[in-house]
């Protein structure tokens, strides 16, 4: 045998294995942060990661508390049977991204089947949102999503076929692990690209009034986590996407990714001042002067 060709197979095996360790630190990151405007994560267990993700933004706000309420629900599975009615078919949608890549024939990725089958999904998206299972399982080698809620909005689904529910959604982000750089947030920022209704001109855009609104010591913790994630996707993320620096001329449209980093910074050192203030103790003050 080859001992060179030994050595590069077990080579390109190592470099698998410590991108997916590097997912994985991301999806851990990720799991911790709230005040999305667009989606909300909730980790469950070391290799996998709820997300709920906004399909209508009519001024859509973060839930009032600390993470997605699919962290909590303990009700039955959410599935197309669910699913409202009156949300728009993604391929009716124009001028966004259509779900074509969960449209092609199948192939053996699509028998890719999660830990956590469809069909004792536990966990309950938002009102106006699908829920995805984003998961980098070490037997697998490389990240996929599963839709765990509102399948007929990216996938054509008869009845409850587990085999079909449980097939995984073919991402460009997610075809292109092996040859590139992929990070977590490519693939979030493909989930929302797909199901946000209209197209999100920075798929990261902050819900700041959310933030705000939090209790000083949550602020402060919540504030943190989300600019170490803005700081490292400033560093580490794809430059060429137009939501990383391009500020967008309509007033309306959320801030791209670099220019929330600053409002986010002030109020973090702001809330920091406030937190020091509260903890402020009559040992901290001068005593009263001795009459």
């Amino acid at each position: 045998m080859d001992v060179g060709w030994v050595y590069n197979i077990q080579k390109r095996e190592r470099e698998q294995q410590r991108k997916l360790q590097q997912f994985l630190a991301d999806l851990a990151l990720l799991g911790s942060l709230q005040g999305f405007k667009y989606f909300q994560p909730w980790l469950r267990g070391k290799e996998e990661l709820l997300l709920t993700v906004v399909n209508e933004d009519v001024g859509w706000r973060s839930p009032g508390f600390a993470v997605s309420r699919a962290s909590a629900s303990s009700g039955p599975s959410s599935d197309s049977s669910s699913s409202s009615s009156s949300s728009p078919s993604l391929a009716s949608r124009t001028g966004s991204p259509t779900p074509e890549p969960a449209a092609r024939e199948p192939s053996s990725e699509e028998h890719l089947l999660p830990a956590s089958p469809s069909e004792r999904e536990m966990a309950v998206p938002e009102v106006n949102c699908t829920l995805f299972l984003v998961a980098g399982y070490m037997k697998y080698g490389r990240p996929h999503a599963w839709i765990r809620s509102n399948h007929e909005r990216l996938a054509s689904v008869r009845g409850a076929d587990s085999v079909v529910r449980d097939r995984p959604v073919k991402l460009k982000s997610i075809t292109d692990w092996q040859t590139g750089g992929i990070r977590v947030w490519d693939v979030v920022s493909e989930l929302v690209s797909l199901c946000t209704v209209p197209l999100p001109s920075n798929p990261f855009a902050l819900d700041m009034r959310y933030i705000q609104r939090l209790p000083v010591p949550e602020r402060f913790l919540a504030s943190g986590a989300l600019l170490n994630f803005l700081e490292t996707y400033a560093v580490c993320g794809n430059r060429d996407e137009l939501h990383y620096d391009k500020v967008s001329l309509d007033r309306v449209a959320p801030p791209a990714v670099l220019e929330e980093v600053k409002p986010l910074r002030r109020l973090h050192v702001q809330t920091l001042l406030e937190l020091q203030r509260l903890k402020k103790t009559p040992v901290d003050q001068d005593p009263p002067a001795e009459g």
